[in-house]
């Protein structure tokens, strides 16, 4: 008797009680500029408009279960800089957290000296961007680039799919490309903090008194 009352009482519910609010559709939009990729989110809730910028190629493409690696753009201090960007990066562990800020990008732009990128968390990714010392360098030599190497040491064995040795990308049509990144409002990254700054230099010690050593020394290409 029960249940019988249970199905007519469903069937004599309006449809509208069972209607479920409807997805937002957050507006996206990319464009191709020479290497580049120039893409743009619209945040529905404040209108807000978020670009990034990202060379067409990948240096490492995402796979199943694995973030991609890229070479990216961001708008730093007032100042166009290159970063090594691991993104929406799915980390298991807290020891895979900090073994990802023992982690150190090289990048160089044709025949200029070689450059290293210290790496940080920011939100659920990685990005290795340069000092602050190197970043006015970077900015001018990344204009005029032809092509770039980027090569990835770290203390112990990272979480990350990162390859042995250097990767090469072809680069033109920056200086159009970093143009219209700066009028199509540039993702602003924010400043480090001085908590992930010595948390990272902490770690790195902690791994180095365990006898986990890194990979061969940096060496500095000549000009």
């Amino acid at each position: 008797m029960k249940l019988g009352a249970a199905v007519v009482a469903l069937l004599l519910c309006p449809l509208s009680t069972f209607a479920q609010a409807r997805k937002v559709e957050t507006p996206h939009s990319e464009q191709t500029i020479g290497s580049w990729l120039l893409s743009c989110a619209t945040d529905p809730m404040t209108d807000v408009r978020a670009c990034r910028m990202r060379t067409k190629f990948w240096l490492v493409a995402p796979g199943e279960n694995r973030a991609g690696i890229a070479l990216e753009v961001q708008l730093r201090s007032g100042q166009m800089v290159p970063v090594v960007a691991v993104r929406e990066l799915s980390l298991n562990t807290a020891w895979s957290g900090l073994l990802a800020l023992t982690m150190t990008a090289q990048i160089r732009f044709d025949e200029a000296a070689m450059v290293a990128l210290p790496c940080m968390l920011e939100g659920a990714s990685v990005v290795c961007a340069p000092a602050q010392s190197d970043a006015g360098r970077l900015a001018d030599e990344l204009i005029k680039a032809k092509a770039v190497l980027v090569r990835f040491r770290a203390v112990g064995n990272l979480p990350l799919p990162v390859p042995d040795g250097p990767l090469a990308l072809d680069l033109d049509h920056t200086q159009e490309a970093l143009e219209r990144y700066r009028v199509a409002a540039p993702e602003v990254a924010p400043e480090p903090s001085s908590f992930i700054r010595d948390l990272r230099d902490a770690t790195e010690r902690l791994l180095r008194d365990l006898g986990v050593s890194g990979t061969d020394a940096e060496q500095r290409s000549p000009k």
